[in-house]
């Protein structure tokens, strides 16, 4: 029985997500999901719309633990005909309160004349989630 409950519990804790909501409510980029151990989503803004549009199948590696934190990082990149992306992606857990606080920063390089764009983003879980 203790076996069952182990692995309904891993099973549960797997597929767990966080949201990460943008502190600023205009921004483009409202919100990204992290699916531990499968991958991250990054959603935007299509009109009145959020809707995914970067998954990458993967998620950000503890990279401190101390100190009552923990914080996770990741780099990722996207490419098309327009520009490179570059992501860098981190997150913080700050245990005795239990929230997350993240942050990404975007950095655009385009393929044509136009200057290396970075946009930065800080974000944050909701109280009951």
């Amino acid at each position: 029985m203790k076996k069952i409950i182990l692995l309904l519990f891993i099973c549960l804790k797997s597929q767990a997500q966080i949201q990460f909501w943008n502190k600023n409510v205009s921004s483009k980029m409202p919100l990204f999901e992290v699916e531990w151990n499968k991958k991250t989503t990054i959603y935007t803004k299509v009109g009145k719309e959020t809707k995914p549009m970067y998954v990458f199948n993967k998620t950000a590696v503890q990279t401190f633990n101390d100190h009552g934190k923990t914080k996770y990082q990741m780099t990722v990149e996207n490419s098309d005909n327009i520009a490179k992306r570059i992501f860098e992606i981190s997150y913080t857990h700050y245990r005795q309160t239990n929230i997350y606080l993240g942050y990404i920063k975007t950095t655009f390089v385009y393929h044509d004349k136009r200057p290396t764009k970075i946009v930065e983003e800080k974000f944050e879980t909701l109280k009951n989630s």
